[in-house]
């Protein structure tokens, strides 16, 4: 009997949903142990089966959702009668979902017995004993809890102290957050970046992710609520650290890259060196080899200049790291105030705005190292001299190289294969990957604002002057209808929430095309929501070499865990079926809706005739069997649905059978026949 349909947020109504998982390493959650300010010794880090990927890569043990344990009774906490859960690294737990499908709030009912020998172990895989990829046997023992040291200590377990796990009631909603002791992981919601592009795609995605975590804190830090505004400030700290990272890697892969520039220039300027004072000397003295002379000591002269710039820049982008810092923390903080909604024009003038930054202090530092050179620079140079900047802000080529983002390290194309990016909660997304065009022109034109009021002798007022007037530090930024000289960049909440887009991407074809089906739909005519129950197929697309991904697109972030996932055949979807249906969707103005199909997920085994599908509204089925497996199940009814519908196999004898609702808009000339009356005259 297969029952889809998980529609309400009461646990035992909608059944539960089973788990097999294993804990994963233990540093990736020791720290809940211990006398540590962080101790909390009832959850762990879990790798769940079906629902995590078997891969380090895509999913690192330390983003795992935390999983709490179910205490046996008396055994709360309260009272001081808490007893230590004590599970291991590597142990194979069981447990259910308390949010359903959603699949954020795993629960630990149980373990299974686990023996491994951890001599052979640690022989094996290492010191830690663990495997180097996920649900691989290993053991509880590891460098930091080591066989020989360990024993049980059975004597104090029912007192609470700092190894013992506090009960939620003894904590408010402030100290949980304060001290980290919450339920639901940290990063739910967090983009993770698969595909490693380079440090501007970092900071691209850290910016991202930064805008989502402040989001939820908005309206409390409106109303000066001064705990909220502290949590900002921890964010924005964590985050200036991530960026600062990786804005030293980018100003490193500038130097490097206008030194490359430079070099061919010097090798040149030499020769122009040469030829200049060889010709002019000749000439006034009618001797060519004391021109020859003059020109070889004049090249000769620029030898220690050379080796000092050679040696300056080598020192520079350490020089430029302790600057940097500050500067990506005064820009966050300006950000921050003028964006409420995460959009690709936010990120990309954030990323400008730090790229304007570190040409400053790139061009400031190697203006300096280059002083000495103006005899052979100067032959590339305008009336003022040679201009480091006019180097860094050259052709997106150049530019791209000196950012890190080509040459060598660059990484090898993905081919479209998959998604690079994942929300982490809500499945694939598809990548915005940088604009690195785009970024330079908004960033060149907005460092040119900055330096025009600097020369009418009115600089911009704070960030603004490093890192350029770019919109990101205008509060009318957030304001509907927003435009500016540089961009018509809106951070502002959405002025309308509107229903969900399907986005269909990656497995390598391109042109699918899909729209969600609501059911669950509660609420008056203008603030409906309610769940995706289905998501009809517009276009099939073509050329696709695995199932391409799903991506439900909410301009209000409002709704949450729908996941779909597709079916290909010769290259074209001919299915997208819902893994779950999620809620609090917006919804559009949709006709009546019916079941059009039932699509065979797995046929099964062992059915028979006389084994019979039903559904909970009363449409009646043609159930087709050959082999005892289910073949075919066709709707005889259409009768309208307002929800998914939970389709039952009856069947005294079959198994293992999966069968899923194709629903779609009742078509215009479906009319049903409810009864038919004969009259014989």
């Amino acid at each position: 009997m297969e029952s889809p349909n998980f529609k309400t947020n009461f646990i035992g109504k909608d059944g539960f949903v089973w788990w097999i998982g294993q804990i994963a390493p233990e540093e990736n959650w020791i720290e809940n142990f211990g006398n540590n300010e962080k101790a909390w010794g009832m959850r762990y880090k879990v790798r769940i089966m079906g629902y995590h990927p078997y891969s380090n890569a895509e999913l690192p043990d330390k983003d795992l959702p935390w999983a709490q344990v179910l205490t046996a009774p008396g055994n709360s906490g309260s009272q001081n009668t808490a007893e230590t859960v004590r599970l291991a690294q590597g142990d194979v737990v069981v447990g259910f979902f308390l949010d359903g499908h959603n699949a954020q709030v795993p629960m630990i009912m149980g373990s299974f017995a686990n023996t491994p020998q951890w001599d052979d172990l640690k022989e094996k895989w290492g010191e830690s004993g663990a495997p180097a990829s996920p649900f691989g046997v290993f053991g509880g023992y590891s460098g930091a809890m080591k066989k020989e040291n360990y024993a049980i200590n059975t004597g104090s377990s029912n007192d609470n102290t700092s190894s013992s796990a506090q009960t939620n009631d003894d904590i408010d909603k402030k100290t949980a957050v304060e001290t980290g002791k919450q339920t639901l992981t940290s990063t739910t919601g967090k983009e993770v970046n698969l595909c490693n592009k380079g440090p501007v795609a970092g900071i691209k995605d850290d910016v991202n992710d930064l805008v989502d975590r402040i989001q939820g804190f908005k309206a409390n830090i409106d109303e000066d609520i001064e705990f909220y505004r502290d949590k900002v400030k921890d964010e924005i700290g964590k985050f200036t650290e991530s960026i600062c990272r990786k804005s030293n890697q980018v100003s490193s892969g500038m130097i490097d890259g206008a030194y490359d520039e430079i070099t061919p220039l010097a090798q040149t300027g030499l020769k122009n060196l040469y030829s200049d004072v060889e010709s002019k000397v000749t000439a006034a003295t009618q001797n060519p080899k004391v021109g020859h002379v003059a020109g070889v000591a004049a090249q000769t002269s620029m030898v220690n200049p050379l080796n000092s710039a050679e040696k300056l820049i080598g020192c520079l982008a350490n020089n430029i790291k302790a600057d940097m810092c500050g500067m990506v923390e005064d820009i966050l903080n300006s950000m921050v105030d003028n964006v409420f909604n995460v959009t690709d024009c936010v990120s990309d003038q954030v990323v400008g705005a730090i790229t304007n930054g570190i040409i400053g202090k790139v061009g400031e530092g190697m203006s300096g190292a280059l002083g000495g050179l103006d005899k052979i620079l100067g032959y590339f140079g305008d009336d003022g001299g040679f201009n480091i900047e006019n180097i860094l802000r050259q052709t997106e080529n150049t530019i791209a190289k000196d950012l890190g983002l080509q040459g060598c390290n660059e990484p090898t194309p993905r081919a479209d294969l998959g998604p690079c990016r994942y929300k982490l909660g809500y499945g694939p997304v598809s990548s915005n990957d940088a604009d690195l065009k785009n970024i330079m022109k908004n960033a060149n034109a907005a460092d040119a604002v900055a330096k025009a009021a600097r020369l009418t002798g009115f600089p911009l007022d704070g960030i603004q002057d490093i890192a350029g007037a770019l919109d990101i530090f205008n509060s009318d930024m957030k304001v509907p209808g927003f435009k500016s000289a540089i961009s018509d960049c809106y951070s502002g909440l959405p002025t309308l929430c509107e229903p969900p887009k399907i986005r269909i991407f990656g497995g390598g074809g391109s042109g699918a095309e899909a729209i969600p089906i609501f059911g669950s739909i509660v609420g008056d005519t203008r603030y409906r929501t309610g769940s995706i129950i289905d998501i009809k197929l517009t276009n099939p697309g073509g050329n696709y070499t695995f199932p391409p991904f799903v991506e439900v697109v909410d301009n209000c972030s409002q709704g949450y865990g729908a996941v779909a996932r597709s079916i290909i055949k010769d290259g074209k979807i001919i299915k997208i079926y819902m893994v779950s249906i999620g809620e609090n969707y917006p919804v559009s103005d949709q006709s009546e809706v019916v079941i059009v199909n039932v699509n065979i997920i797995n046929p099964g085994r062992n059915y028979q005739d006389g084994d019979s599908v039903t559904d909970n509204f009363g449409n009646e089925y043609d159930i087709t069997i050959q082999n005892g497996a289910i073949t075919k199940v066709k709707p005889l009814t259409s009768i309208a649905v307002d929800e998914l519908p939970e389709l039952d196999i009856n069947s005294s004898t079959g198994f293992g059978a999966i069968i899923n609702p194709e629903i779609d808009i009742r078509p215009d000339d479906d009319g049903e026949v409810k009864q038919v009356i004969d009259c014989i005259t």
